[in-house]
């Protein structure tokens, strides 16, 4: 089924899909699912160059591709559940729906950044962004939990890559980032002050990694 799912998915947009073992989270983040399909949709290198340079772009192409990833989550787990599985889109509108989001602390029950984590997509930059070899930061993801019989698949964790660079901190308008390496004991309020951030989008779209990406021609 997951080489199904996983061709559905390419068809509609996503550049990076993983299929997740989540069984060894604790059952109130997975709601009891041990699986956990999470994609991404990359930005495009003329809106990560646009922003970077305060250029005036006439789309947004992060929230645009946000909307994008939500709606596929919410069309996934409707497909899966049609073929009598249970699944879970955790797109932004359904986890406010079924109050998996908290909006007073601005944190998810289960974020996708915890499953990213866990299925080696990248590391948690000083950004508190999942940051990855192929695009950076610069893309949009989210995630379906279910029981559909999929072999989630088993990856090795990435260990932080950021070194000594601080551009994230240095560029933020907001004055949001700290400018600490993400550890699982400190967890965001040692990387980030999420009630500062403005989501100006310039700690991602100046992070090396994006660069890499964005100046990479095909």
């Amino acid at each position: 089924m997951e080489k199904e799912l996983r061709s559905l998915l390419y068809k509609r947009g996503a550049d990076i899909v993983r299929f997740v073992d989540i069984s060894g989270l604790a059952t109130t983040q997975t709601q009891g699912f041990s699986r956990a399909i999470l994609f991404c949709m990359k930005l495009s290198k003329e809106y990560i160059l646009g922003v970077r340079d305060n250029l005036q772009m006439d789309y947004d192409d992060f929230v645009e591709k946000e909307h994008k990833t939500d709606e596929l989550a919410d069309w996934l787990a409707t497909y899966i559940q049609q073929k009598g599985y249970h699944a879970y889109s955790q797109s932004e509108q359904n986890n406010m729906k079924s109050k998996n989001f908290d909006q007073e602390t601005r944190s998810s029950v289960l974020p996708h950044k915890t499953i990213a984590r866990i299925a080696g997509l990248g590391f948690i930059g000083k950004n508190n962004l999942i940051v990855t070899q192929e695009y950076g930061c610069a893309f949009s993801m989210c995630t379906v939990l279910t029981d559909a019989p999929i072999s989630a698949e088993s990856y090795p964790v990435v260990l932080s890559k950021c070194g000594e660079c601080d551009i994230c901190k240095k560029v933020c308008p907001a004055n949001a980032i700290h400018g600490n390496e993400w550890t699982i004991n400190g967890g965001r309020e040692n990387v980030v002050d999420v009630f500062k951030c403005n989501c100006a989008q310039k700690c991602m779209m100046n992070c090396p990694w994006t660069l890499k990406y964005a100046r990479k021609k095909e």
